[in-house]
């Protein structure tokens, strides 16, 4: 296959795959792969556009195959503990994102989401020692702060979770404000005497 057929077939597939055309993107890229079957690029698009057709086992196993060919993938690594995750396989999750923050460990979405299987198995310091190194890597997003109050909320350290949430009012009141909803904690009240 030539350099400009490849070009050609690569971006048929990538635009197949944003319209939705999934028998045509399939067609393309597997076309490649009989030219090129260890190409992991291509192997990881594959495995994007079966996890955008809600086949979370099929791109798993094709997840897997890139990283058997180049196990220093990070964002297969990633894309794998995230749909091991959607299938609620969450100690191989954590070993996903585990590789992950190996390779890189100031990815916060690695943390945040291994926090997250984290606390679906009541692992709950650790969820918080995850969500905690999330907030320092992206202090601006609410996504980890909101967690952790929660998880902070269930164990019951509940001033943890009032400093948690006066910090996430701080940049994005309305999370702040769900939170209040959900753990029955008013900030909006200074409760000085109960803060540490």
């Amino acid at each position: 296959m030539s350099a400009i057929s490849r070009w050609y077939f690569e971006k048929i597939a990538t635009w197949a795959m944003v319209f939705r055309k999934p028998e045509i993107a399939h067609d393309y890229w597997q076309r490649v792969l009989d030219e090129s079957p260890y190409d992991t690029g291509v192997l990881a698009m594959r495995a994007h556009q079966l996890a955008a057709e809600g086949k979370s086992s099929a791109a798993i196993m094709q997840f897997e195959r890139v990283l058997q060919l180049k196990p220093r993938d990070m964002s297969s690594w990633f894309n794998l503990g995230f749909l091991l995750q959607k299938e609620n396989l969450h100690e191989k999750a954590i070993q996903a994102f585990n590789e992950t923050l190996r390779l890189d460990e100031k990815l916060d979405r690695a943390w945040f989401g291994k926090g997250l299987s984290h606390k679906v198995l009541t692992q709950y310091d650790e969820a918080i020692k995850c969500f905690k190194k999330t907030n320092q890597l992206q202090p601006m997003s609410p996504h980890g702060f909101y967690e952790l109050a929660v998880v902070q909320h269930r164990v019951q350290d509940l001033n943890g979770c009032e400093k948690t949430m006066r910090k996430v009012k701080e940049f994005d009141p309305k999370v702040a404000a769900q939170l209040e909803d959900e753990t029955g904690i008013k900030i909006g009240i200074d409760r000085w005497w109960v803060r540490r």
